[in-house]
């Protein structure tokens, strides 16, 4: 029986693939960010470096202010609704996500999800409200949500062939060889798709349990 569902945040569960472009975005330092993106996918910076130096661009924003454009993020239809009926039936729902960590927990209290990942951006309060301090912790670099999905298991008391993965990256693809099923949501890349048991092709969740019990009905 299936007993651990995980999904990937960004792109998965809601729309938009790149959180931290989005807040460059919405925070008015599009360009810096760009130019960060250039220097992390060269491999100039380590990812904690890359993500310190993102969360510096955004030195002083409110912790309310971030949080409002993230809840402003549509999720994907069917999320809602997916997540609900897994944990009807006593599956663990779990965000893994290389994205912000208070983004994971925002949408975790939102679909009442109790375990959830991401990176750590730190806030202090200076009168006004928790704002943002400039310093980070990366709880999941890139590449290694594989890593993290075998500890997760390793707690659960759960294998792999008890689980469900879903995801849209590269990223994930770590993640989809530790499940008996794994799906890609509109996939970023050609390997990903390859990587997957299942392709949904366009960003929607409506039809995943349908398509999940179609190709493993031992698993329900």
């Amino acid at each position: 029986m299936l007993k651990l569902a995980v999904f990937d945040l960004d792109g998965t569960l809601k729309e938009v693939r790149d959180p931290y472009a989005y807040l460059h975005r919405r925070l008015g330092v599009a360009g810096e960010g760009l130019a960060l993106i250039a220097r992390g996918m060269a491999g100039e910076l380590t990812y904690e470096d890359w993500l310190r130096m993102d969360a510096e661009l955004w030195s002083g924003a409110l912790q309310a202010d971030l949080e409002g454009y993230l809840r402003e993020i549509r999720y994907l239809p069917g999320a809602r609704e997916t997540v609900a009926a897994l944990k009807a039936r006593g599956v663990e729902v779990v965000i893994l996500s290389a994205g912000l960590l208070f983004h994971s927990q925002l949408v975790a209290a939102e679909l009442g999800i109790e375990r959830y990942f991401g990176n750590e951006i730190y806030f202090v309060d200076e009168g006004q409200g928790p704002a943002v301090s400039g310093e980070v912790r990366a709880h999941v670099p890139l590449g290694s949500k594989g890593e993290v999905m075998a500890r997760l298991q390793e707690e659960l008391g759960v294998t792999p062939a008890e689980t469900l993965s879903v995801g849209d990256t590269r990223d994930d693809i770590p993640v989809f060889r530790r499940a008996a099923v794994s799906v890609a949501v509109d996939p970023d890349r050609p390997e990903v798709a390859v990587a997957a048991d299942i392709v949904l092709l366009r960003p929607d969740l409506r039809s995943l349990l349908e398509r999940v019990h179609a190709y493993a009905p031992h698993l329900w």
